[in-house]
């Protein structure tokens, strides 16, 4: 089993001591009826109890995730992609590819990004039809690096050379920084109110999910997860998605094609969030509840599902503006997998760049029946790791709440809640995701998209996830489980099991000042 622990198939409960994960135990990991420890600590726990094993399909299990939102049957070969430079080759092939529309949502576009924009320019001069939509967040994508550069300055030639009517580029900008605090707060920590965050990739009926941005180090060592769906029908709600989002949006315009400069107006009738936040909040939120409805409506399951069926179901959160569906929709997954759990056994496994989950999620796996596995950054894989100033002390922050979330889950008698973290040389880490195995053997369940589940993801930012529901037959179906299973593998391959021990000695140094900024952290970061 995945997590370096399996489920015992035997009716005894021995031990086996493993190092390194390595391809041949990959390989055996599919039939060994042992758990795979990978330290001392574990070495003394109990083994996993005998597996209560159920025929139950795993649609009937999750059927009530597919209520009161919108599903989405899908009946071609979905592709996991791994590394990141396949990730930016598949970006670059969806440009040149496409023929109708390309619709891009991302926290910023990187300012070194000139190749990128090159192939955007090459295809809106190729193809007089192509129209291309780009939604970044205002404050990450006005923020200017050293040089002077950025998104919106990278883009503001290719608006003035091809017309608004081609090229679209809308920034959304919080209605949580206005007045005084919008003067007053400088760039980069005004970007801790609120961002949009959803990463979605469309290139005519083809969508790449992801929680990767649009900047070199996510296309080079910075290791995400990326997930490539053909759908017409998917790929159309999360373009209205965009559209709906970019019509409450700043939009950029470009003064001329020589000076780069731009401009940002708001169209559509919609007032200035940062002038008028609360009647912002209420046009931003009428016109997403319509979407959502609407969704829902058109895209109800009204046949039954078919054991060869493949669900997404797509979820977004924006609090702020008072939407709040997949938080709901994580709340309802907890519970399903904890009740399901308690009759039969199941093991998940959830992943984020932070150990800085929001209480939602922190709550609900304490409280789960089921066994779980948090796989994080370790303090060298975070973007912090290098930073100046303050920010070093991030990964020390994370550190402190990893050991305080261990004693916790301690004090409940939950030895079966392990802290993986990943370290490779030279990686950053920003995955993040969920992994659920029912039979304990190849999972049915994943979600994947841009949430890192903490505190912003739940309150702060604009966010979107696709829970995608395997069926139990159908070589697709096979394929699709095996292709998730080897995607965690590689993942915790590259990761090392941390106990309390590992992270008091880790803190010891730390700052205490450090703890009086522990609810900053939880809250911004």
């Amino acid at each position: 089993m995945v997590f370096r622990c399996l489920l015992s198939r035997s009716a005894s409960s021995s031990l086996l001591v493993a190092s390194e994960t390595t391809a041949k135990m990959q390989r055996a990991l599919y039939s060994s009826a042992c758990c795979i420890l990978s330290n001392a600590q574990r070495r003394q726990q109990t083994c996993c109890p005998k597996a209560r094993y159920s025929t139950q399909p795993s649609h009937q299990v999750f059927e009530p995730l597919t209520k009161g939102r919108p599903v989405f049957r899908i009946h071609k070969p979905i592709h996991i992609i791994r590394e990141p430079r396949d990730f930016y080759n598949e970006i670059l092939q969806g440009i040149k590819a496409a023929k109708h529309r390309i619709c891009l949502s991302s926290l910023y576009l990187g300012s070194e990004e000139t190749e990128l924009v090159a192939c955007l320019d090459k295809a809106l001069a190729r193809n007089p039809s192509l129209r291309v939509h780009i939604l970044l967040d205002c404050l990450r994508g006005t923020r200017t690096d050293k040089p002077g550069k950025s998104s919106a300055l990278l883009l503001a030639p290719l608006v003035a050379k091809h017309g608004v009517e081609r090229i679209r580029v809308s920034m959304y900008h919080t209605p949580a920084l206005s007045g005084l605090s919008k003067r007053l707060w400088p760039q980069r920590y005004n970007e801790t109110f609120g961002l949009q965050h959803i990463k979605l990739y469309m290139f005519d009926n083809q969508t790449i999910i992801s929680g990767a941005n649009l900047s070199r180090d996510y296309f080079t060592n910075r290791q995400d997860r990326y997930m490539k769906i053909s759908d017409r029908a998917l790929t159309d709600y999360f373009a209205q998605l965009v559209d709906t989002i970019g019509g409450f949006s700043f939009e950029l315009k470009s003064a001329d094609s020589d000076s780069g400069r731009y401009g940002l107006q708001m169209v559509g009738g919609f007032p200035d969030p940062s002038r008028d936040p609360q009647a912002f909040i209420r046009q931003a939120n009428a016109a997403m509840a319509e979407l959502l409805y609407s969704s829902e409506v058109k895209h109800a399951l009204e046949d039954k599902i078919s054991s060869s069926d493949t669900l997404v179901i797509p979820t977004v959160q924006m609090s702020q503006l008072g939407i709040s569906q997949d938080e709901s929709h994580m709340n309802e997954f907890f519970q399903l997998t904890s009740d399901y759990a308690q009759q039969h056994g199941c093991r998940n496994l959830m992943a984020s760049a932070y150990f800085n989950f929001s209480d939602l999620h922190k709550k609900n796996v304490l409280a789960s029946k089921s066994r779980w596995d948090l796989l994080v950054a370790s303090p060298e894989a975070n973007g912090f790791y290098t930073a100046k100033g303050i920010s070093k002390y991030i990964p020390d922050m994370y550190s402190l709440i990893e050991y305080q979330f261990l004693k916790a889950a301690r004090k409940r008698s939950r030895g079966d809640i392990l802290i993986e973290e990943y370290l490779r040389d030279g990686w950053t880490f920003h995955g993040k995701g969920v992994w659920s195995y029912l039979d304990h053997k190849l999972p049915q369940l994943t979600m994947i998209g841009s949430p890192n589940y903490g505190y912003r993801s739940v309150y702060c930012d604009l966010e979107a996830q696709i829970t995608l529901i395997s069926g139990s037959e159908g070589s697709n179906n096979k394929a699709l489980q095996r292709g998730l299973h080897q995607e965690a593998l590689y993942l915790l391959s590259n990761s090392k099991m941390v106990d309390e021990d590992i992270l008091k000695q880790r803190i010891r140094g730390s700052p205490l000042w450090l703890h009086a900024l522990k609810p900053f952290i939880l809250k911004k970061m």
